[in-house]
């Protein structure tokens, strides 16, 4: 999905100076849960939280990506603990088995032990932050957790929820993803004393709409995409699906709510969901939702008048998560059987 990330040398170096503070954190610790925060770490990850938050603190001045500090890197591991953390919590609430190919934590160790080492991993965010030394970033860290929290129960009361509109599933993905999208950015801003620090937080805002979309789309069913996974069977509505239901009317449209609460999703009922997203203008405006979102997040990154290389790898990311997105549509519609 992010090609352009992979290519810097210096780039992965500072990702590779997180994962050792991250594994530095957990390895220091004889806790149990400590041991299997380590593995679960381990298993992989894009990483692009961190990514954002050191791209984010050079990008306003052109500064070169390696003049990146220990406080830096500090919060860097703070931010992919905290999202390590919501994974733990995550694959409970929605009783996932697998995790980056891998068994689940829950799975492996079960529910009581996910939970304790996603908290024993969030506590371990927040000391980071506090040996960070930054002032104010505490607070921003606070907010944001509060808010992952506010988005994963609003997501979950809202499952099943065939007469959710659209207002809602943003605040969803505001919350439980954006959010933490904004405090990558909004931080790394910060750690330089950068004036574009909430403008930063907007890029970042814009860029996590549109990734959730993005993984929605991969996660809405088993069969387009080629995934493991299958959002739509559990309960979470996507914004094609939420789309297209809102646009039905009559039989049509509790047919379709049918399809989904039976539970079987046979490749006929995924050819019957695609076919309904299609014709109806599902993928349309989820792609225009997502295009809105990147739009904005380029827009924000060309009121920096530095050119260095994070402002180009910032832009970088969102030509690639757009390139991702229309890849996406282009499968839905293969899945149908009609051409592009």
């Amino acid at each position: 999905m992010l090609t352009e990330l992979k290519k810097y040398e210096l780039m992965k170096s500072a990702i590779d100076r997180c994962n050792g503070r991250v594994l530095e954190v957990l390895e220091s610790s004889n806790v149990r849960e400590a041991k299997i925060a380590a593995e679960s770490f381990k298993n992989g990850g894009k990483r692009l939280r961190p990514a954002l938050m050191i791209l984010s603190s050079l990008a306003p001045t052109g500064a070169p990506l390696d003049s990146i500090d220990d406080p830096l890197i500090d919060l860097a591991a703070a931010v992919e603990l905290t999202h390590l953390a919501t994974l733990f919590h995550d694959d409970v609430i929605d009783e996932v088995e697998t995790r980056r190919n891998q068994l689940s934590a829950r799975a492996k160790y079960g529910n009581h032990t996910s939970v304790l080492a996603g908290d024993f991993v969030l506590a371990e965010a927040l000391l980071l932050v506090q040996r960070s030394g930054l002032q104010h970033a505490m607070h921003e860290f606070l907010r944001t957790i509060r808010v992952l929290v506010q988005g994963e129960s609003r997501e979950t009361n809202h499952k099943f929820d065939f007469d959710m509109n659209e207002a809602v599933y943003f605040e969803i993905i505001s919350e439980k993803s954006a959010s933490l999208f904004s405090l990558s950015c909004k931080v790394g801003g910060m750690s330089r004393r950068s004036e574009y620090s909430d403008l930063l937080g907007h890029f970042g805002w814009n860029l996590g709409m549109a990734f959730q979309m993005i993984d929605d789309l991969d996660d809405m069913l088993d069969l387009p995409r080629g995934m493991v996974d299958c959002d739509l069977k559990n309960g979470y509505i996507a914004l094609p699906v939420i789309h297209t239901i809102t646009n039905l009317t009559d039989g049509h449209r509790q047919g379709l709510v049918d399809v989904i609460q039976t539970g079987k999703f046979t490749p006929d009922d995924e050819r019957q969901i695609v076919l309904l997203c299609k014709e109806n203008g599902g993928f349309d405006h989820a792609a225009g939702e997502i295009n809105k979102h990147l739009d904005r997040a380029g827009e924000a990154l060309d009121r920096f008048e530095s050119d260095g290389d994070a402002k180009k790898l910032l832009g970088s990311v969102v030509l690639d998560l757009k390139t991702y997105a229309a890849v996406q549509i282009e499968g839905f519609r293969e899945f149908t059987g009609s051409p592009a």
